[in-house]
């Protein structure tokens, strides 16, 4: 008789605890559909689980704390911390990659340039950086990467330069990254011998240790490679912002990030030879460091072609994508293009054309908000009482030039 009260009583109160736990009322049978209940509060329903938790214990029935986890659903939703979202133009990028990788610090000048890999000119009012590897078909490797970052150092701090070209010597443009190099980084470590292979169990001395834990560090840790890689987005952004007017001359093709060097200029002309590929997910990886750049100038869908099918574009196709502005015949033709580019620079005034360049960079994928009007709006005002706009207002009321406009900019002939 006991046992039976014991189980009526276990079975009553199962039943309770089953009844609070179903989403919708009305009994099977009744003739009644199914009602959805309205949730209770999470206090309200906390309190009446502890109820019952509390009357099943009294008959021996216990129940976890966490035991009605797995009757309700709760998404993992983070929730977005506006003060962690950093405007660019509350704290620039190029600040937020200094706080994180340190500034940018050129280790040599144009005067003392010994950079073989990357050259470096600087002429009135323009520089002229070459890729020089035309061997490895300009291929981005390490000693590239120290002059191309020594020259946008230089450029960065450079506000007489109004121009920045760049180009290649060779057949090709830029062939992008360079994976001997990273066998040749591990193989001067020791980790590999000459011909890619495993090394031997050979016993390095303590010299060879000593100067080759650097090299080790940053071509096979994570934290290396992270490293690495992180310098490798911030170069292509800070190309992307510099203060001059960039150009690219394609003496031929591009790929992979050669194609991102290509976007990251303000303007390109290419050699109707010349094609771009972007190649790399037939090597298992994706282009990620240059999309950005890539996508914002050839936009999503013209993008996705050319990263998922890895085709050869040509360049009357590069033309219509927005890619590329202007084709000529082979690179004879590329100092005249200069020089006609350099007389609308000329009318220009140089401090503006920067501030444009960094409000579209911006601005660039930002929704609308009283945030981005407001930074806007500082901008123009910014730019209205700065000195420039007073020189320039000068000029219209005197009928003169301002003196952006007597500035020179000498362009190489050949």
């Amino acid at each position: 008789f006991v046992l039976g009260v014991r189980g009526a009583c276990l079975h009553e109160a199962a039943m309770a605890a089953a009844a609070a736990l179903v989403p919708f009322a009305g009994a099977a049978g009744s003739g009644r559909p199914p009602t959805r209940m309205r949730p209770l509060p999470s206090g309200q329903a906390e309190a009446d689980f502890k109820a019952e938790q509390a009357g099943l214990s009294g008959y021996g029935v216990e129940l976890a704390d966490n035991h009605l986890d797995g009757y309700s659903y709760k998404p993992d939703r983070p929730k977005a911390d506006d003060r962690q979202n950093i405007k660019p133009w509350e704290v620039s990028l190029s600040q937020q990659m200094d706080n994180m990788l340190g500034p940018i610090v050129p280790r040599q000048t144009p005067e003392n340039w010994t950079h073989t890999d990357f050259l470096f000119e600087v002429r009135d009012g323009i520089a002229y950086c070459t890729m020089n590897r035309p061997a490895a078909n300009n291929a981005m490797n390490d000693s590239f990467s120290a002059g191309w970052r020594d020259a946008i150092a230089i450029l960065k701090s450079r506000p007489d330069i109004r121009i920045a070209v760049l180009t290649g010597n060779g057949r090709m443009f830029c062939a992008g990254g360079d994976p001997k190099s990273f066998q040749a980084a591990q193989a001067a470590a020791g980790a590999i011998s000459q011909g890619g292979q495993d090394a031997g169990p050979t016993v390095p001395d303590g010299a060879m240790i000593a100067g080759a834990a650097q090299t080790l560090e940053l071509t096979s840790s994570t934290r290396g490679k992270d490293a690495m890689a992180a310098n490798m987005a911030r170069d292509f952004f800070e190309w992307a912002s510099l203060p001059q007017f960039t150009v690219a001359l394609l003496n031929g093709s591009a790929m992979g990030g050669g194609v991102g060097l290509v976007c990251c200029c303000d303007m390109a002309v290419a050699v109707k030879t010349a094609h771009v590929t972007l190649s790399e997910v037939k090597l298992g990886v994706i282009p990620a460091m240059i999309s950005p750049y890539v996508i914002r100038t050839i936009g999503a869908a013209n993008a996705k072609k050319l990263f998922v099918t890895a085709e050869n574009c040509s360049m009357p196709q590069a033309k219509e994508y927005g890619m590329i502005q202007r084709i000529v015949n082979d690179a004879s033709e590329f100092p005249a293009v200069v020089k006609e580019i350099a007389q609308k620079i000329r009318a220009c005034a140089p401090g503006a054309v920067s501030l444009a360049k960094r409000t579209i960079v911006n601005c660039l994928n930002q929704p609308m908000s009283a945030s981005l009007m407001n930074y806007t709006a500082d901008a123009y005002v910014k730019s209205r009482k700065g000195e420039e706009c007073e020189e320039g207002m000068k000029a219209v009321a005197n009928r003169t030039k301002p003196p952006w406009v007597e500035s020179i900019i000498d362009v190489k002939e050949t």
